[in-house]
């Protein structure tokens, strides 16, 4: 489409030589009119350079400001309208969250989480800068929810996604006719949280403690009178912990990506079922039903700069599951990565929230 801008001359001007002198230069010339005082008529823009040099050499009377004024774009017009909604908009928008979705595998966890967002002040149409930094929010939710062992963060666009890690499943052993015990730290930390079923704090939060301190006693003290209770639970502290780890450039991630019904004979089948239908108690003896995963493999090459989306996930996953049962990762530091031999090397500093509390027998010299 042409741009045409719009030139007027004074009346005067000799129209021949002017109109000459534009066809000498092979500029075109539109939408041409007179009236009592000027010469009106419109060139394309492209032609404005050599209208210039007419002008010039004619000593043309023109009004400059008019000229440049008409040679600009108009803020009004369709061009800048569209460069408006097509560019600046969605710029404008970007800088919103407007879906925040928490990839949780139970609805009453997609809830709880959202309502503890929202009270963060994380919600819809906030500005995505004033969101708080990963570590604070993940902290949050963890001190909040034990059953998580980790929760990683994803901003794509204007969408901003939570997925927790549930943590191993806890089988608790039950103890019967075993001596009383105290409650000792298996290792140094800061204590943090208590979950006591028996027996009387020893430290409060926010204390340091070493090795082998006493957590929780298991007697009450009446005057001088001490009663045997036993100390039953959990004590949470955090500690850092220094971690190198070497992974392959290569690595190959399985991920289930779909469900299948299976309905098959109940004798001499080895099939283990992800989520089994409970069939009517008259075919349940020979017949058994379920829904099995599918997986798909998906192959990932490593760099240094996919540490972030890849293989800090990939890490926490594989630490997650060496390390005990209830464990949580509160923050974590990268202290060096590089790529040597076709592996990906490096250290990574981690701040772990565990139970470190265990028991030890109460010595004898101790009861009353």
């Amino acid at each position: 489409m042409r741009r045409l801008i719009k030139i007027q001359a004074p009346i005067t001007t000799d129209q021949f030589t002017l109109y000459k002198s534009l066809k000498e230069q092979n500029i075109e010339v539109y939408q041409l009119h007179t009236n009592e005082n000027h010469v009106n008529f419109s060139i394309q823009a492209k032609d404005l350079k050599a209208f210039r040099k007419v002008r010039k050499k004619l000593k043309l009377s023109i009004n400059l400001e008019n000229e440049l004024k008409e040679s600009t774009i108009s803020i009004y017009s369709a061009s800048v309208i569209g460069v408006f909604f097509f560019i600046v908009i969605p710029v404008l928008l970007a800088q919103f969250i407007w879906s925040i979705q928490i990839d949780s595998d139970s609805p009453e966890s997609n809830i709880l989480l959202t309502e503890q967002l929202k009270e963060m002040g994380i919600k819809t149409r906030m500005i995505a800068s004033k969101l708080p930094e990963e570590q604070e929010i993940r902290q949050n939710i963890l001190l909040e929810h034990k059953e998580y062992s980790w929760v990683h963060f994803s901003k794509s666009g204007s969408t901003f996604t939570v997925s927790p890690m549930l943590a191993p499943p806890q089988t608790e052993k039950e103890l019967k006719d075993a001596p009383a015990v105290n409650l000792i730290a298996k290792r140094s930390g800061v204590i943090t949280d208590f979950t006591l079923t028996k027996g009387v704090r020893a430290v409060e939060k926010n204390i340091a403690v070493k090795k082998g301190d006493v957590l929780v006693n298991g007697f009450v003290t009446q005057g001088n009178k001490r009663i045997i209770t036993s100390a039953e639970g959990k004590v949470y502290a955090n500690y850092w912990i220094e971690l190198s780890f070497e992974l392959p450039t290569h690595v190959a991630v399985i991920n289930p990506n779909s469900t299948e019904l299976v309905i098959q004979k109940k004798v001499g089948s080895n099939q283990m079922f992800w989520k089994e239908i409970q069939l009517p108690g008259f075919i349940q003896k020979y017949v058994q039903a379920g829904y099995v995963q599918k997986k798909h493999q998906i192959t990932y090459s490593l760099t240094e700069e996919s540490i972030e989306h890849l293989i800090r996930p990939l890490l926490f996953q594989k630490i997650i599951k060496e390390l005990p049962t209830g464990t949580q990762l509160l923050e974590d530091k990268v202290l060096q990565v590089s790529i040597q031999d076709d592996k990906v090397k490096g250290k990574i500093l981690l701040l772990i929230n565990e139970n470190i509390a265990i028991p030890h027998v109460i010595p004898q010299g101790d009861e009353a």
